[in-house]
């Protein structure tokens, strides 16, 4: 389930009131500075609830990745906040489905009371009673993406492999149909429509399903799972975008069209200067992308988030993108293709 959170409030911006975009403006102001190792602490977390999913999406890694299968705890959930008060944005997934995680509505009250917001990605394709779908929209939830790439079965099967895309549009209904019955503007509904070869033809039909609906829907270019640094796709990038790549280039991203760009992103890095990535056991990551438990580079269940923020691996990986030579051991942000570097 892993995507560029970033490009998530650049979707949504539109959709948020004036009060909701001050907040994450403030939030996710860029702290990218060329003389400094040791920037504030930040206000944006990847809080991963669980590394397990229900479906088997050819191109995400989390039924292959190098990591234990776990899901988080209220409690470990409440370790994490508070050693890291400075939070504002919680961002509920990264290499599963939360939805999964049973204490999940527990994990999102306690976010909520601590005035935090609060996204979750989910593919929706559960089978629930109505009192989970009732329980969601009082949990304090502020976002709900759902993945539904296509407007039919088979079009949506040929990605979101095991997904029942029947039970999904279902499952929005029930959403809805709550949020008139507690009268509740939350979580706002958003339809997340991955484009690629298979369901390309369907962008249309899908945005005239959201619209009877009434929720909101987003356009997405793929990705092809070579933004993951610590782990080797197969088969070769090239039959992945064979395989997957839409035939309309304007849905399709740019370093897939230029071979020539040397990254996927020709910026300095921002998760290692504004954002911390935890996995469910309450591991830090470098960032969103990292699926080897190699690559883990603290513990806020034995450490303080200071000392795992400042410490030697984040700061040799700051210095790849300003002008500070560190000398401490090369981390896996020094084989990363995504954000360009200056050493």
């Amino acid at each position: 389930m892993n995507i560029f959170f970033s490009r998530i409030y650049l979707f949504l911006w539109h959709k948020l009131s004036a009060k909701s975009q001050n907040k994450i403006t403030d939030a996710l102001r860029y702290r990218f500075n060329k003389n400094t190792l040791t920037p504030p602490l930040p206000s944006v977390a990847v809080i991963d609830p669980i590394n397990i999913c229900n479906l088997d999406c050819p191109l995400c890694a989390t039924k292959i990745q190098n990591y234990p299968k776990c899901s988080m705890s209220l409690e470990t959930c409440k370790i994490i906040l508070d050693k890291i008060p400075s939070l504002r944005i919680a961002i509920l997934f990264n290499w599963g489905e939360p939805l999964l995680n049973k204490d999940i509505f527990g994990i999102i009250k306690e976010i909520h009371s601590r005035k935090i917001y609060t996204i979750i990605h989910s593919n929706f394709s559960l089978t629930k009673d109505d009192n989970f779908f009732k329980n969601i929209v009082k949990s304090g939830l502020k976002q709900l993406i759902i993945s539904l790439d296509g407007a039919s079965q088979k079009t949506y099967e040929s990605y979101r492999r095991n997904g029942n895309f029947e039970l999904v549009i279902e499952n929005i209904k029930k959403i809805i149909s709550y949020k008139k019955i507690l009268k509740s503007k939350n979580p706002k509904l958003i339809w997340k429509f991955i484009i690629n070869k298979y369901n390309e033809h369907e962008i249309d039909k899908a945005k005239k399903h959201a619209k009877n609906l009434g929720v909101e829907i987003i356009l997405d270019k793929i990705g092809l799972s070579d933004d993951i640094p610590d782990l080797n796709f197969s088969p070769s990038l090239e039959e992945r975008k064979s395989t997957w790549l839409p035939k309309n280039k304007k849905y399709i991203l740019s370093h897939y069209l230029n071979s020539a760009n040397n990254f996927i992103i020709d910026k300095p890095c921002n998760q290692l200067f504004t954002s911390v990535t935890i996995a469910p056991d309450g591991k830090v990551l470098p960032c969103c992308w990292i699926t080897d438990k190699q690559n883990v580079w603290g513990d806020l269940i034995t450490q303080s988030f200071e000392e795992i923020w400042y410490n030697k691996k984040y700061k040799y990986s700051r210095s790849l993108f300003n002008k500070i030579n560190c000398n401490f051991e090369e981390t896996i942000c020094s084989s990363c293709k995504i954000f360009h570097k200056l050493k």
